[in-house]
């Protein structure tokens, strides 16, 4: 399994946060949900970090099953319309976003008491 995740690094600005996020789920997530090849989409909107952390309003995850579905998904008439909405939603927002791309392994968690 690999996840894509886009890490919007940087702040909402003032007095626009209900707003970029209403846009985000009205506007922006019904391009992400319909991405082909995606098996599970997550969008985060941070509500703490430590205090020497960079700031990062949101982080949004697709995972796909191998390499050929995600690049699929990247070769998709679709991610130049979600681009040209997200470029929109950006307008309210300074910083940038990228994208990383990872492979993960689930741990099973110690549960002594």
């Amino acid at each position: 399994m690999l996840t894509r995740t886009a890490i919007y690094e940087g702040t909402v600005r003032d007095g626009q946060e209900d707003e970029f996020f209403r846009r985000v789920r009205d506007e922006l997530e019904p391009f992400w949900r319909r991405f082909p090849g995606a098996v599970a989409v997550r969008v985060q909107r941070l509500v703490s970090k430590d205090a020497d952390a960079r700031s990062v309003a949101m982080i949004l995850e697709m995972d796909f099953p191998d390499q050929a579905a995600l690049d699929a998904c990247l070769a998709s008439s679709i991610r130049p319309e979600s681009h040209a909405a997200t470029e929109a939603v950006m307008r309210m927002f300074d910083g940038r976003f990228y994208h990383l791309v990872s492979e993960a392994r689930t741990l099973q968690t110690d549960e002594r008491a």
